[in-house]
């Protein structure tokens, strides 16, 4: 995953340092490498269900991922979710669900796969703006979702 991250950051021209955190669907909340990453990077990891997932409109939805997990789309959708702080948003409370205002999806879902290594990883990037300047001297945050 860390090397995926690293090559989509630097295709992008993203520092790493911007990332705030990770995010992905619920079901794959206890993934052995995943909360290595966080652990070792010091990021939080949010989670989402796949129905607040499957309510977000995203540019590359996948009806192949939609049959397995109950939504088209897990890394871009998830990224914007981070990004838009929308974390506590419980299943009752699906009405209409949008992305935060100045949220967007600076990079759209990669799927790496690398040689000689089982599985694969896909990863989106979405862009939060900083409301409060106190918070960091970053004039941006970058949720990073991998899957």
């Amino acid at each position: 995953m860390e090397t995926a991250i690293g090559e989509v950051f630097r295709e992008n021209q993203l520092a790493k340092s911007a990332i705030a955190g990770f995010a992905t669907i619920n079901s794959k909340s206890e993934e052995l490498g995943l909360l290595e990453l966080c652990q070792h990077q010091n990021l939080f990891l949010k989670t989402f269900g796949p129905d607040v997932l499957s309510q977000i409109s995203v540019p590359n939805p996948s009806q192949e991922v939609g049959k397995k997990v109950g939504t088209c789309s897990v890394a871009e959708a998830a990224a914007l979710c981070a990004a838009s702080d929308l974390t506590f948003l419980e299943s009752s409370q699906i009405k209409v669900i949008s992305v935060g205002l100045g949220v967007k999806l600076v990079v759209p879902k990669q799927i790496f796969s690398l040689e000689g290594l089982p599985g694969m990883v896909t990863i989106a990037v979405a862009q939060a703006p900083i409301l409060d300047s106190y918070l960091t001297t970053n004039t941006e945050q970058l949720a990073s979702s991998t899957t």
